[in-house]
């Protein structure tokens, strides 16, 4: 599933930045344990601490959620019409994440919008 991917990913770059657990927990507010904690697939990051800890590796979250993707062999393609790449993925998330997947979606929107990008 995608958020064991995004485990993976968040483990990968907090070793590649050389930063101990407690160490990037402290940088985005949490706890060296709740870092544990995410790159175990025990719980799940929140959009705004995906985004810290993307600060941090000096990327970005939807280019984590994409690496975790290509990670997990997800190669979706989304129509212009129906979107179906985007249902088919949702399809296989817990109710959790499908919230933060959603609320993510949302913000990206939102950024869009005030950045004044005009969608395709």
């Amino acid at each position: 599933m995608l958020g064991d991917e995004l485990a993976r990913v968040i483990h990968r770059k907090r070793r590649g930045s050389r930063f101990t657990q407690a160490e990037l927990g402290d940088k985005i507010g949490t706890s060296g344990s709740y870092i544990s904690g995410l790159e175990n697939g025990k719980s799940s990051p929140r959009i705004s601490e995906l985004e810290d800890m993307a600060a941090c590796f000096r990327t970005t979250a939807f280019e984590m959620i994409q690496e975790a993707i290509r990670t997990g062999e997800r190669f979706v393609a989304v129509t212009e019409t129906t979107g179906d790449g985007l249902d088919a993925i949702a399809a296989d998330l817990s109710l959790e994440h499908r919230r933060l997947a959603r609320e993510f979606l949302l913000f990206l929107r939102e950024r869009e919008r005030v950045d004044g990008v005009v969608p395709d």
